[in-house]
């Protein structure tokens, strides 16, 4: 009787791992390999839509040029 359980477990222990595990790992395993592929290549889909001679916008400037005076309206 008990070897009987035994090989029903092992069956579906085994059913378990080839139908469910191991797609699982190899899927994860593609996936991963899709998203370093993608990461390097050089020349992605947002990069080719902007043209390669568009002017970069110049750094916003940081220096601090005097102190600041708080005026008053006058009327």
């Amino acid at each position: 009787m008990n070897v009987f359980f035994l090989a029903i477990l092992i069956y579906f222990l085994y059913k378990f791992i080839t139908g469910f595990l191991i797609p699982v790992f190899r899927t994860t395993r593609h996936v991963r390999q899709q998203f370093t592929h993608m990461n390097g290549q050089p020349g992605t889909k947002d990069q080719e839509k902007q043209a390669p001679d568009a002017p970069q916008p110049p750094p916003p400037n940081t220096a601090k040029v005097g102190e600041y005076i708080d005026f008053e309206e006058v009327k």
